[in-house]
């Protein structure tokens, strides 16, 4: 039943309500139960215990997969390859890979020194991370040379082997570099630091941890200016992780992995672990004025800071295909404090055939002695002393005889060789000569070889022109000579090289080993 009160009748309610009070009753205090009474008396019956499963039946759960940029704080004797392989299971070139970006994102100048306590950022892709599930064991590890492994020290520890490539086909050898230059830079390099060690020494470590040894002939141990070692692995055939055992455990220690196919490339990273105070390539030296020996060398070394004021500047070549440094040339330089060291060439020492080439010594100061000089090493036959008719093809009656010093035709035009002296009637005669076809070279009391050869060769059209010559190619060769003279090229194929200074023995030595027959006039 729904009852309706207005708000008058509601507020009276509300005042009797108000004025008789209503009285509450609680439960007697005997009746009240205390909980911890109840839980003396009446216990809680024991949680049944889980039924254990089998051993075997067990299985870890993976851990997993990071990807991305993921966080490391290094510990004490922590090394970044290691890091890889024990938190992340990256070896080999992904551990490279990884490394180089670990190198960029922290701004690291060297990945083989991490401070302990620095939380490194390490980039991964879901790609190079291989979660581990097993729990680490002691680890055992041997570079063998034979196949043989070293026995485990425990029962059930784990055996990692790590070999050096095995022995590859001829195509392959040859892919990965040449065996005969990393056995040549072995054999020079005492030459470059003296009681350096035997190139067959041979890196073994032996600790309670692992075992390792490297094969002397695949990875040759040179040693470095300062007290370290070079490690040779030519073609970069080292597994990382090995590299990178051997580096903590010789920090001085620096391996070279260039390809010894490219000789330039495989030495500058030689001589850049090596360590040395400075060094530079492609260094020319000469001796001489006007007639200068100059010599190339691929590299020049400096131990240190005094072996300039000293006189101890090492040159090292390494010629290749080019012919060996002669004798002569050695003894000069280390009359000037230059040590020459020379890897093996493949060439000998005289590559032309013998005189092919022509060297002319004209020690003449006459002029006519000088232009008879150059006219015999041209080869051209002349007339000396002969007198010029004018007229005598005319028929005119009127003779005019005019004497030049020689006469010769060569391609089907006349030459002479008059000894005018630039005064108006040379030059009326000159022009009476011209006039009737002859070819005129004007021969002066001042000439010497260079205003006359420039008069005689123009007059030719022959190429050639007088200045420093140099007699054959110095970057062919590794050294050279470069005089004065005029240098032609004779129609055998073969060279013409006329000079009026003085050529020393040394010169006529090495011109000899050039192919040049040397003539006097």
């Amino acid at each position: 039943m729904l009852v309706c009160l207005d708000k008058k009748q509601l507020g009276l309610a509300l005042i009797l309500l108000s004025a008789f009070p209503l009285t509450s009753y609680a439960i007697d205090k005997k009746f009240e139960i205390e909980p911890a009474a109840l839980a003396k008396k009446y216990p809680m019956p024991p949680a049944p215990a889980p039924k254990a499963k089998p051993a075997a039946a067990t299985k870890a759960k993976p851990a997993p997969k990071a990807s991305g940029t993921v966080t490391y704080k290094v510990k004490q004797g922590d090394f970044l390859y290691r890091v890889l392989a024990r938190e992340y299971g990256i070896t080999g070139d992904r551990a490279d890979a990884v490394a180089r970006r670990v190198q960029a994102a922290n701004h690291l100048t060297d990945i083989r020194k991490l401070r302990v306590g620095t939380t490194l950022l390490i980039p991964l892709d879901a790609a190079e991370h291989v979660a581990k599930a097993k729990p680490r064991r002691p680890v055992r590890i041997a570079a063998a040379k034979t196949g043989k492994t070293a026995p485990a020290e425990a029962k059930g520890a784990t055996m990692m082997h790590f070999r050096a490539p095995a022995a590859q086909a001829p195509g392959a050898q040859a892919a990965a570099g040449n065996p005969q230059a990393v056995q040549d830079a072995a054999q020079v390099w005492p030459q470059l630091i003296p009681n350096a060690p035997s190139s067959k020494a041979q890196l073994d470590y032996l600790s309670s941890a692992f075992s390792l040894s490297l094969d002397p002939q695949r990875y040759p141990v040179l040693a470095a200016q300062d007290g370290g070692t070079i490690l040779v692995d030519a073609g970069a055939t080292l597994p990382p992780l090995v590299k990178s055992l051997l580096q903590e455990k010789n920090p001085q220690l620096s391996v070279v992995s260039e390809r010894p196919d490219n000789p330039r490339a495989f030495y500058r990273a030689l001589l850049n672990a090596a360590r040395f105070y400075s060094f530079e390539e492609d260094f020319l030296v000469d001796f001489g004025t006007d007639c200068k020996v100059i010599v190339q060398a691929d590299f020049k070394i400096e131990k240190n800071q005094d072996s300039l004021l000293r006189q101890d500047i090492t040159l090292l070549k390494v010629p290749g295909k080019r012919p060996a440094t002669p004798q002569a040339l050695v003894r000069l330089l280390a009359s000037h404090g230059f040590k020459l060291v020379e890897t093996p060439s493949t060439a000998p020492i005289i590559t032309g055939r013998p005189d092919d080439s022509v060297l002319y010594q004209i020690p003449e100061k006459d002029p006519r002695g000088i232009a008879d000089a150059l006219l015999e090493a041209l080869g051209i036959r002349f007339q000396a002393d002969r007198s010029i008719d004018l007229y005598a093809d005319d028929n005119n009656g009127v003779r005019l005889e005019i004497p030049v010093y020689r006469y010769f035709e060569k391609n089907g035009k006349r030459y002479v060789l008059a000894r005018f002296q630039g005064d108006p009637m040379g030059e009326s005669l000159t022009n009476l000569l011209e006039g009737k076809g002859y070819q005129v070279i004007a021969v002066q009391d001042h000439d010497d070889l260079q205003s006359l050869s420039d008069k005689l060769l123009n007059r030719l059209d022959v190429a050639g022109r007088y200045g420093e010559q140099e007699l054959w190619s110095l970057w062919e060769k590794g050294y050279g000579v470069r005089m004065p003279g005029v240098m032609l090229n004779d129609a055998k194929g073969g060279r013409i090289f006329i000079t009026d200074r003085k050529v020393d023995p040394l010169v006529r030595e090495l011109a000899k080993l050039n192919g040049y027959r040397q003539e006097t006039r």
